[in-house]
């Protein structure tokens, strides 16, 4: 909502403190003059609006104009016109807190143009005396305004221009924190309005249907003449813009995640959502924040503008678009050259809307800074006066005739639905409302029986007639099924969602769904299910769940899922009493039990099962739905079909780690004798015989004691069974296990199984366990033994003071003890004692030193100055550094800390610099770490990602997510910053201030920028293992490359232009035989996500020095290249040549002519 948005202490990479000793000759030798301390850090620029104009870079045909600015107005943070062209906006110079004694002074204005030259000429206060007001849309004789808790309505009784009457509409909206309360108000083409709120927030709004409740982010619905308020969808860290396509298809951005555009499946949950095991994400996954969001159309805009969306990285100073395409049920977002980009360091765009004549207008916030809770609410660089409104305006092309609309009758204004303006079509829909239905109706029947069937645009004409009957709250059954016969499929999937809407006066609704849920567009298709979610009867839920009998995208998939939950209380008891199978179809059954957990239901899949009516297909998922649902007699099946001797390995092995989980999350295991799992030890497959091991431990099966241990002894035997073995033993327990324990972690065995055994050996005997971790950590020179032994002791209740009295009067090398020390700081606790420990055993004294303000003036100025930001890149880019394991840039590389592409656009250097040496000073929202005691004396420590039902999932240091049984958790805290401290000890100080200029550049304007090109920023390179080097000298690399199997891939990053250096090619060498050259060469790979099949395009910076294979098959390599693919995930590997090739390898996607292909590469760590 507010463009406030926070730089932390989990944001920059892994470390980063400063030593004592590093200070004392930095601070003496950089000192400047006190002129700089005296400006006390304020780098407000003079706030002259041409000046700030002058730094706009727009689109080879497009101008901006002032169109609005302080004294007149201030702080704009929604704006919305109303039919006569007024812009109205909501503005706050008390935000982001009032201060005590403070009066609430903030306003409503409304700006006018009255003189049609593009500026504002009139402004009128109409309310003030407002409390942050967050929303702002005029409608009902007045206008909505959000304010605080409250949704108001403002009317002008008198027509003085200002409110002389003010009603509270809805109340108990949360107001737990002031950027993310009520917010974005629009009106939909159904005649709702919608507003926002975001993750902060917890609202209980009483209506006269009952309190609605909606705790974190979402999107509400409200009829105000009903009264009538719902949720639309949930999720997102700050919900802040919302849109409609001509369609009435709703697309979200979010203020403070990182998915970019979100296209919005009615009632669906997207990231942060609590409560539910499944979401939906953005369609742009590394983007920066956006804020703002409209769909701009119109005789104004050129043609290859027309549905594209306008909104804003208010961080980096730009105004984004992005193109809309068909991807399957969904749509594909690609993002386009800015609308404007500034290096005005207090341009912040955060509000856009397509104004009367075509042109775009934005809200500008202006403001050196935009964090919110992490900056001083009185930081006095927070500006709270100023404000502009831009328009944007394409030259040389006519702008749009204003629209009059007062004084007409109905019969006058509805062919104003047909105007090639949403503007238009959306505003005269409003006047008509407020004309009512007594006066409209008899018009617009006849209006709709009057419409040319031969124009080409009838089909979207009826439409917004079927929407005026909907905004007028009058169901037309005749028009509705009309246009759901429509030739569109678009009028078809926003008639669809008509139907819940009307359902009380449709007698027909079910036999129309059931023609939609055949629809071969699936669009179509996943409305009429979405709708079908509002029935709740059983033969809804059986039209709804033909859907499974088609393939579906993530978004089709997505809503039979939710609908099959939803309707769960309705088909659930049905099928347990075995009087409902879904029309005899098994796939269909076995979707609608896996989406809802349904258990109960799992005696209905055993019958099928011994009914032999489970196609071969289907028995795999089968008893991973036993195993996941079933009681000891059903996992009993699931048991004896992995333990079959008939039964793939791989299978085998994946059910029972199943049968493994079910014991560990519902304390449920097979029935019966289990000896038979001595089978599973006796195979080759190691993943068998892992799981097996696995299922030994956690079912407490003593009797399999013996050849459990016989593997951990055998020398001979496979390194991954033995560590198998050795936890397995662990698990069952006792004096038998501590001592072999024991006798593994002394033995004369590679120090990885040494490990494995002391780390086991921890629960059993943890004071024996911390003498062997010491004596390891002194003569271990592998840091992955000395950060899993210490991981261990963490993760363990009272483990990390056991350690510390072990290492009394020890000594450890100090590379040791400084690992240790980072593990401590990643498990986001203190742990004082072991802290201290270790600190003394590791000689260490230097400790964390905080700048006093003119050595942080002075440190600013020099990195500012002297700072080289392309050498700090490499420096970023270090392994020893590596940064880019907790963060990502543009969604390549970790999720423990915040996505860094835009963050030197949004934080000031010195918040940067304070992040680096006190991460816990300001931990940015969703970073902060939870610490979670378990009843099996565990303590694991993470990220929320989210919450279910029945789980907690975290994400660790190392990037992984795993889940928590919330019935498991006997103790819940907050903890410190996941940021190690210590790795930047080692940087000379040059090297610190070049690191820092680089991360102060990124996002700005120039080679930092963020890009809008589709670039391969997340690699594989292919380690130079014995084993690989074993098979490229005995076959060639076409075969390696096509088998995978055995080879061991690491991740690497692009830069932030796009290129991958060939010095982060990890190299082989091959000497030559005969006839053969020296070889000097390495490899690459990266991942495409296809979700439409068909020709995908691929552009790579130079060819030369390449091989090439697209799902291990070889492809000539050329700068230009159209490859066909299928649905599904992809992989493209590159050989690179390192004898010959030196220049980064870059590659793109582009779209190609005709090819209705949609695809993205994978990102993440």
């Amino acid at each position: 909502m507010n463009p406030i948005f926070t730089f932390s202490a989990g944001l920059m990479m892994n470390w980063l403190r400063w030593s004592r000793s590093s200070w004392v000759f930095v601070l003496s030798m950089s000192l400047c003059s006190p002129a700089f301390a005296q400006r006390e850090l304020k780098e407000i620029p003079i706030p002259d609006a041409e000046e700030e104009r002058k730094t706009f870079v727009l689109p080879e045909g497009f101008e901006v104009n002032l169109f609005a600015a302080d004294p007149g107005i201030h702080k704009p943070i929604q704006m919305n016109f109303d039919p006569q062209g007024r812009l109205w906006i909501a503005a706050s110079e008390v935000y982001p807190q009032i201060a005590p004694g403070q009066k609430a002074t903030d306003k409503i204005l409304i700006l006018e143009d009255t003189d049609g030259d593009g500026v504002s000429d009139k402004t009128t206060v109409f309310a003030e005396g407002l409390l942050i007001p967050t929303g702002i849309e005029p409608g009902d004789g007045g206008v909505y305004v959000a304010n605080s808790t409250e949704l108001l309505h403002l009317k002008d009784t008198d027509g003085d221009g200002k409110a002389d009457q003010s009603r509270i509409v809805l109340s108990g909206f949360g107001t737990e924190d002031t950027h993310h309360i009520l917010h974005t108000f629009r009106w939909g083409m159904d005649g709702q309005l919608y507003m926002n709120q975001s993750i902060y927030i917890h609202s209980h709004v009483e209506t006269p249907f009952g309190v609605r409740r909606l705790n974190a982010g979402g999107v509400w619905r409200f009829r105000p003449e009903t009264m009538k308020l719902d949720i639309f969808a949930r999720g997102w860290v700050n919900t802040w813009g919302h849109t409609f396509d001509r369609w009435g298809q709703s697309f979200v951005t979010d203020g403070a995640g990182g998915e970019g555009i979100n296209y919005v499946v009615p009632g669906a949950a997207y990231p942060t959502v609590f409560g539910v095991p499944r979401i939906l994400h953005g369609l742009n996954p590394g983007s920066p924040k956006y804020c703002g969001l409209e769909m701009v159309d119109g005789r104004h805009l050129p043609d290859d503008w027309q549905g594209n969306l306008i909104t804003h990285d208010f961080r980096g100073h730009r105004v984004c678009r992005f193109v809309l395409s068909e991807d399957g049920a969904g749509f594909a977002a690609r993002q386009q050259p800015d609308l404007i980009s500034s290096q005005h360091v207090a341009f912040r765009p955060i509000d856009v809307k397509q104004g009367p004549d075509g042109a775009i207008y934005i809200a500008d916030w202006y403001n050196p800074i935009i964090q919110h809770g992490e900056v001083d609410f009185r930081d006095p660089r927070r500006d709270h006066t100023h404000g502009r409104i831009w328009r944007v305006t394409a030259k040389d092309r006519k702008t749009v005739e204003r629209p009059k609309f007062a004084g007409k009758p109905a019969a006058q204004l509805l062919d104003s639905l047909k105007s090639p303006e949403s503007y238009e079509r959306h505003h005269v829909k409003r006047v008509l409302k407020e004309q009512g239905a007594e006066q409209v109706i008899p018009a617009l029947a006849l209006w709709v029986k009057k419409l040319d069937p031969s124009d080409p645009q009838f089909e979207h004409h009826r439409l917004e007639g079927l929407w005026m009957y909907q905004s007028l709250d009058v169901p037309n059954p005749a028009l509705l099924e009309a246009v759901l016969k429509s030739k569109s499929p678009q009028a078809r999937a926003a008639g669809a969602r008509v139907i819940p809407q009307w359902k009380e006066q449709l007698p027909s609704a079910l036999v129309w769904l059931e023609s939609l849920v055949a629809d071969e567009n699936p669009r179509v298709q996943m409305e009429a299910v979405r709708a079908l979610s509002e029935f709740p009867e059983l033969k809804a839920a059986a039209l709804a769940l033909r859907a499974a009998d088609r393939v579906q995208d993530q978004f089709g998939d997505y809503a039979l899922w939710q609908t099959s939950r939803e309707l769960a209380p309705v088909w659930l008891p049905e099928v347990a009493a075995g009087k409902f199978d879904f029309e005899g179809k098994f796939p269909r059954m076995l979707f609608a039990v896996r989406s809802a957990e349904a258990g109960p239901a799992i005696p209905a899949l055993v019958q099928k099962l011994r009914d032999k009516q489970v196609p071969a297909e289907l028995e795999g998922q089968l008893m991973e739905t036993l195993g996941q649902l079933g009681g000891p007699d059903d996992l009993r099946l699931v048991f004896d079909l992995a333990t079959s001797s008939t039964t793939p390995a791989p299978q085998a092995a994946t059910m029972l780690s199943t049968l493994a989980e079910a014991k560990r999350k519902r304390d449920v295991q097979p029935a019966g004798d289990l000896g038979t799992l001595v089978n599973a030890l006796k195979s080759p497959d190691a993943a068998l015989q892992q799981a097996a091991v696995d299922c030994i431990g956690t079912w407490k099966l003593e009797a399999l004691r013996a050849p459990v241990t016989a593997i951990a002894k055998n020398s001979e035997s496979e390194s991954s069974a033995r560590i198998a073995a050795i936890r397995g033993l662990a698990q069952l327990g006792g004096e038998p296990s501590k001592q072999l324990l024991m006798t593994l972690a002394t033995a004369n065995d590679p120090e990885t199984l040494r490990t494995v055994a002391i780390t086991s050996l921890i629960p059993l005997d943890t004071a024996n366990a911390a003498a062997l971790t010491v004596k390891t950590l002194i003569g271990s020179k592998e840091i992955g033994t000395q950060a899993s032994l210490i991981n261990a002791f963490l993760q363990h209740k009272g483990g990390p003071d056991i350690l510390a009295a072990a290492l009394n009067d020890q000594k450890l090398p100090e590379d040791v003890a400084k690992i240790a020390l980072r593990m401590i700081t990643g498990s986001g606790r203190q742990e004082p004692k072991l802290t201290e420990a270790l600190s003394k055993a590791g000689n260490i004294v230097n400790a964390p030193k905080m700048l006093s303000k003119d050595e942080m003036g002075s440190l600013v100025a020099t990195i500012k100055e002297q700072g080289n930001a392309a050498h700090g890149e490499l420096i970023f880019r270090r392994a020893e550094l590596n940064c880019q394991k907790c963060h990502a840039v543009s969604g390549a590389g970790g999720k423990v800390g915040p996505d860094l592409m835009s963050v030197g656009s949004s934080a000031q250097v010195d918040y940067l610099v304070d992040s680096i040496l006190d991460p816990n000073k300001n931990v940015k929202e969703g970073y902060q770490s939870l610490v979670v005691a378990t009843d099996e004396g565990k303590v694991l420590t993470g990220i929320k990602v989210r919450e279910t039902d029945t789980d907690l999932l975290l994400r660790d240091v190392e990037d992984r997510e795993f889940a928590i049984p919330l019935k498991s958790i006997e103790e819940l805290k907050s903890g410190t910053s996941l940021m190690p401290v210590g790795l930047v000890d080692k940087l000379t100080r040059s090297e610190l201030i070049d690191l820092v200029r680089f991360m102060s550049e990124l996002g700005k304007p120039g080679p930092y920028a963020v890009v809008t090109a589709r670039i391969v920023r997340r690699w594989e390179t292919l380690q130079p293992t014995n084993e690989t080097y074993r098979k490229l000298i005995r076959t060639s690399d076409s075969q390696v490359i096509a088998e995978d199997a055995g080879l061991t891939w690491v991740p690497v990053y692009s830069t932030v232009g796009g290129g991958l250096p060939a010095s982060d090619v990890l190299d082989f060498t091959l000497k030559g035989r005969v006839a053969i050259a020296d070889r000097k060469f390495g490899f690459v790979r990266c991942t495409i996500n296809v979700t439409t099949p068909g020709q995908v395009g691929l552009k790579l910076n130079d060819a030369s020095g390449l091989d090439l294979w697209v799902n291990g098959q070889p492809v000539d390599p050329a700068t230009t290249l159209a490859i066909p693919f299928e649905a599904g995930v992809h992989r493209v590997t590159f050989g690179v040549n390192l004898l010959t090739r030196t220049v980064p390898l870059r590659v793109e996607l582009s779209d190609l002519e005709g090819s209705k292909a949609q695809a993205q590469f994978a990102g993440g760590k």
